[in-house]
């Protein structure tokens, strides 16, 4: 019997789909605008609802650490309808990529929630297992919501972490520290546009002045400036956090596994591995090559498109 597979990375920050039979792939941004209790945009659509000094609209980011805070039926259907999926004839079967923390309820929520947009079977499979290599491998999977890093060699599990720091982590550091230096609001979307803007602007040994929207403390958008190396330390903690546990998983390997790991080096994906810093730090403390693609964010995606 025909079955019609459909990879779904489900991030924090973004949905990324790929239908096997067609080999087509869709990114959605992960957040949908409310009025109340009605959806009047999704995706990238629903930011221009960030701004809307509406205080019965609100924008929801429904996934967090792989778990659904809120409902994720309308990105889904949105984007099967995107890749052009027909459910006429056969319904499609999803191989979801969750981290090992996510419960067994959560993926039985996942399971209603994927049949409810007549997905026909579900099957979970975790990031180290789509990332990981037979040859001795250190993989850092550094996400929006978590960082996740393990150590593996012929299948055999090493070492495994799982850490909830990330590029969220880092928008919220940042808007703290709008509020104290500024006494402004800004949104989740100014702040991971200010962290892109720091980590480019440091990547050309630049320190410009970045402004964005905010909100006083009347109520009222402003434009804002503030000087790149003033949100370094918001971005620079989650960084350490990252090498600090990297450095634990490997200080508890045998010496030979030590050299093995170093001559191969350590295999960097995920949002947060271009960030300018992380690279680097691992550089310092390792004295490894970094692995990194172009895209690190497509990585599990990619990978999982050899898998069926």
């Amino acid at each position: 019997m025909f079955t019609h597979w459909i990879a779904l990375d489900p991030g924090s920050n973004s949905l990324r789909l790929y239908d096997y039979f067609n080999d087509r792939e869709v990114c959605l941004k992960t957040c949908i605008a409310y009025d109340k209790q009605k959806m009047v945009a999704l995706a990238e659509q629903a930011l221009a609802y960030v701004y809307q000094n509406k205080k019965d609209i609100k924008v929801r980011y429904p996934i967090k650490q792989g778990d659904i805070l809120n409902d994720v039926t309308p990105l889904i259907r949105q984007a099967l309808k995107e890749l052009k999926v027909s459910q006429n004839v056969f319904k499609p079967c999803f191989l979801v990529c969750l981290n090992e923390d996510v419960s067994d309820e959560q993926k039985l929520k996942w399971q209603q929630q994927l049949a409810a947009c007549k997905v026909r079977k579900v099957e979970f499979i975790t990031p180290m297992e789509v990332l990981q290599t037979e040859q001795a491998c250190f993989i850092i999977h550094a996400g929006h919501s978590y960082t996740e890093m393990g150590i593996y060699a012929h299948g055999h599990e090493f070492a495994h972490k799982i850490i909830y720091f990330g590029g969220m982590g880092m928008d919220e550091k940042i808007k703290m520290t709008i509020a104290q230096k500024q006494n402004c609001l800004i949104s989740n979307e100014d702040a991971s546009a200010l962290k892109e803007a720091v980590s480019q602007a440091f990547k050309m040994n630049k320190n410009p002045m970045l402004q964005c929207m905010a909100m006083d403390r009347y109520g009222k958008l402003v434009n804002i400036q503030i000087r790149a190396s003033d949100l370094w330390p918001a971005m620079e903690e989650q960084i350490l956090q990252v090498v600090l546990w990297a450095k634990h998983c490997y200080m508890n390997m045998g010496s030979e596994m030590k050299q093995r790991l170093m001559n191969n080096g350590i295999m960097l994906s995920g949002g947060l591995a271009n960030c300018f810093g992380l690279k680097e730090a691992l550089k310092h403390e390792f004295d490894c090559p970094i692995i990194c693609t172009t895209k690190p964010e497509c990585d599990i995606i990619e990978q999982m498109k050899g898998l069926k």
